[in-house]
């Protein structure tokens, strides 16, 4: 979870990544497994995807990792795993801390009531698919999904008070004005404690406040007169340092508003088109738990062929990721996990709150991202189904419950039945003309239909087509050019952009699908459509090997600008 700023200077905080003890312990039942009893005859790394390794390959099952902690002191302290694949169990000295379900987010573990010293940390991670233990994975997804402990940890010494969370919110851009939420806790009613807020080290606020109850929340608003907005033109970004009694949080932010009106996404008032692709945080060496150099050539990548905006396709990003997003003024749609949900799963409460609790702990991590300027939901699921409809509004109106200051959206692959567009700030469709059904030359004539059936009714929303591409085997070149030839899907791209952004101006951004191939289910009836078992839509594959397309988007990208 290493950040590219330190995030605490006070608080004590142990770096957990590293080489773990592990063993594999296959098809057992959780709720049967002796911990102490544990064989661990073999090493992993944390962060790290086990079945990614030569001895793992492709193994789902029961697994589990161990290594020491210090415990600094009787105080409470606090566990952050930034992303377990797909449920797990926490335990220390053999005690039962808590169970977690949902690979892609963050989630913390208190620990309270142990003594001072080391302590012996079991993670049992389970990657198996299981409805019950783990409703927001199937197999059936279109993405092979990775197991183990994928994306780091740390451990937090608390204290006897701390600081739980900060939240930036953009208030006004003219001039800069933040509003800054801070939630706190204390093992007791900590009374009067002092509190400075800074901004790029210069002290903004300073005063005592008295604090009578276990956690709470407080409000404080600042204006930054000498403040720069963040943009995807000048990503400029400001530190925002928070200390409350002994403890302190660090956090990044942008001074940045993003707003929908009259079919265009506006950043600060100014319009903006979007011009990028969907990205799966895959790699065949790594699994999930890509090292931050595989990162940065990504953002490198998506820089050069002219891109401003990714879409975490179809789940929540690496932290780090974000990071390098908004330092290079990439513009994030944030994506709870999901991948074409029926009403048999948007009508069972078990789901739906398995859902919340994805969407709380996405929102939590990528609050005080500028880059992140849109959230979705439920990708190419029902929502064409009134069946559907309570549990997008459920979801979406829990989104917009926890931040208002984003519009929302879902991807619909459903675009002349949908039953749920109204729920949303933009819409955005998914499409595949001139590769499922019909010949290059039909693209411009689908896509306006899909705009003549949506403008009736939504004229006013920014539309995003948020999927459209062709499969390509990368080295694959002939004289026919056909399906799965670079050639072919290089002409496919080329015609798709130059419709959107020349011979049109009704779309307000374009997601190609995708950035990167990427392995795909282990479903017989997945591996027959992809070719060696992966999806291989990407203009890079999955090893980010430049294919014709690469150099195809780059040149209508950057011609547009």
């Amino acid at each position: 979870m290493h950040r590219r700023y330190r995030e605490h200077d006070a608080r004590v905080v142990m770096d957990l990544d590293g080489i773990w003890d592990f063993a594999f312990l296959g098809d057992v039942d959780p709720e049967t497994v002796d911990v102490a009893a544990i064989r661990f005859d073999d090493r992993m790394a944390v962060p790290g995807c086990f079945d990614a390794t030569p001895a793992y390959a492709s193994l789902r099952g029961l697994v589990a990792y161990r290594r020491e902690i210090l415990l600094q002191d009787a105080t409470p302290h606090r566990l952050w795993l930034a992303g377990v694949h797909h449920w797990c169990r926490v335990l220390l000295d053999g005690e039962h801390l808590q169970d977690h379900a949902g690979g892609f987010t963050r989630f913390a573990v208190d620990v309270r009531g142990h003594k001072a010293g080391t302590a012996e940390l079991v993670v049992l991670v389970d990657s198996r698919f299981d409805y019950e233990r783990s409703p927001l994975h199937h197999e059936y997804f279109d993405w092979y999904q990775f197991g183990g402990i994928a994306r780091g940890a740390e451990l937090h010494r608390l204290g006897s008070q701390w600081i739980d969370a900060v939240q930036v919110v953009t208030q006004s851009i003219s001039p800069p004005e933040i509003q800054v939420t801070i939630s706190h806790g204390a093992v007791a009613a900590p009374g009067e404690l002092g509190l400075t807020l800074s901004v790029d080290g210069k002290i903004l606020l300073t005063e005592g406040v008295n604090l009578t109850t276990f956690s709470g929340t407080m409000v404080r608003t600042m204006t930054l007169p000498d403040a720069t907005l963040w943009s995807p033109a000048s990503p400029n970004l400001h530190v925002l340092d928070v200390r409350l009694g002994d403890d302190d949080v660090r956090t990044r932010f942008g001074i940045r508003q993003v707003t929908v009106r009259d079919q265009q996404i506006l950043i600060n008032d100014e319009p903006v088109k979007l011009l990028g692709f969907n990205r799966h945080a895959a790699h065949p060496e790594f699994g999930h738990a890509i090292p931050e150099m595989v990162m940065i050539s990504d953002v490198q990548q998506l820089l050069d062929m002219g891109c401003n905006f990714v879409r975490g396709s179809h789940y929540p990003q690496d932290a780090r990721f974000l990071d390098l997003c908004d330092e290079a003024g990439i513009c994030v749609w944030s994506e709870a996990i999901g991948w074409q949900h029926t009403a048999e799963h948007l009508t069972d409460p078990h789901f739906i709150d398995a859902q919340l609790a994805g969407i709380d702990e996405m929102v939590a991590a990528d609050f005080n991202h500028p880059a992140v300027i849109m959230r979705g939901i439920l990708n190419e699921s029902h929502s064409h189904d009134p069946a559907c409809r309570p549990g997008y509004e459920t979801l979406l109106g829990h989104l917009r419950d926890l931040d208002g200051s984003r519009p929302v959206t879902y991807a619909s692959n459903h675009p002349f039945e949908d039953v749920c567009l109204d729920l949303v700030d933009i819409l955005s469709v998914n499409c595949y003309p001139g590769w499922y059904g019909s010949e290059i030359e039909r693209i411009p004539d689908e896509i306006d239909r899909i705009v003549a059936a949506l403008d009736p009714e939504h004229a006013e929303k920014p539309l995003i087509i948020s999927e459209i591409g062709a499969g390509a085997i990368y080295g694959w070149r002939d004289w026919n050019g056909a399906r799965w030839t670079e050639s072919y899907q290089a002409r496919l791209l080329e015609t798709v952009i130059r419709h959107l952004f020349v011979d049109r101006d009704r779309v307000a951004g374009l997601a190609i699908w995708q950035f990167c191939d990427c392995r795909t289910s282990e479903a017989v009836r997945k591996i027959l459509g992809r070719p060696g078992g992966f999806n291989n839509k990407g203009v890079v594959d999955a090893y980010r090997r430049p294919k014709q397309a690469y150099d195809a988007v780059k040149r209508a990208f950057h011609a547009l600008k």
